[in-house]
C-alpha cells in the first residue's frame, strides 16, 4: 500500500507508530531506487513538511502499519514548542544524511564491499537476532539490495551467491539471513 507518492504536493509528515515501510524514488528515465527502510518510531515525509517542493520519494508499507499524520503547521508548531523534539528531528536528519553520504562515498569501493556494508548497516539497524542468525524485519529483494549498493542486479546476485558459499548469508525468497555477522563485517572492511 502506497502512503506517500513521489511528486505530490501534500506536505504532511507521518510518524510511524508500528510497522515498516520502504522509501523509494524514480528518476526521469523510470529507474526506481530503494532509498531507505523506516520502522515504527521513524518520521517519514518530513522533508515536504519542513521545506517547499513536491514529495521527493514514494513510501510503501511493507507490513501492517499504524501512523499519526501531522500537517506542516502541526509539525512546525510542535517543534517550535518542543526544542528537545526539534533537536531529535535535526539529529535524525543528520543521521540520514550521513547514511546517504556513506553510500555515495562507497561508490569507489569494490561491489562486494558495498553489498557487505549495506547488509551490515541494514541488519544492525533493522534486523533481529534469532537462533544464531540475523533476519531483516522488512522483505528485501535482491533488486532493492543492488539499488542501495549502487550496482547491477546481476552483480548483486553473484555477490550473494559468493557470500552464501562462504557461509556468511543464506538466501531466501525476498530476503537474506545473515549467518556470520563478524565475518560479514570483515568483508565490509568495517573494523
Amino acid at each position: 500500500m502506497t502512503i506517500i507518492n513521489q511528486g505530490e504536493a501534500d506536505s504532511s509528515a507521518l510518524l510511524l507508530l508500528h510497522g515498516s515501510v520502504k522509501v523509494q524514488a524514480t528518476d526521469p528515465a523510470g529507474e526506481r531506487a530503494l532509498l531507505a527502510i523506516r520502522v515504527g518510531g521513524d518520521l517519514v515525509g518530513e522533508m515536504a513538511a519542513l521545506d517547499v517542493g513536491p514529495r521527493s520519494a514514494t513510501v510503501i508499507a511493507c507490513t501492517d502499519i499504524f501512523y499519526k499524520r501531522m500537517t506542516k503547521a502541526e509539525l512546525r508548531n510542535f517543534l517550535a514548542r518542543r526544542p528537545d523534539a526539534a533537536i531529535e528531528v535535526a539529529t535524525m536528519l543528520s543521521e540520514r544524511l550521513r547514511w546517504a553520504d556513506r553510500r555515495r562515498i562507497e561508490h569507489g569501493r569494490p561491489a562486494n564491499v558495498r553489498v557487505a556494508r549495506v547488509l551490515v548497516d541494514l541488519y544492525e539497524a533493522y534486523g533481529t537476532r534469532a537462533a544464531g542468525h540475523w533476519d531483516l524485519t522488512v522483505p528485501l529483494t535482491r533488486e532493492e539490495l543492488a539499488s542501495i549498493a549502487g550496482i547491477k542486479l546481476s552483480t548483486a546476485e553473484k555477490i550473494i551467491r559468493t557470500f552464501q558459499q562462504e557461509g556468511l548469508v543464506s538466501g531466501r525468497y525476498r530476503g537474506i539471513a545473515v549467518l556470520d555477522m563478524p565475518r560479514l563485517r570483515l568483508r565490509a572492511e568495517i573494523v
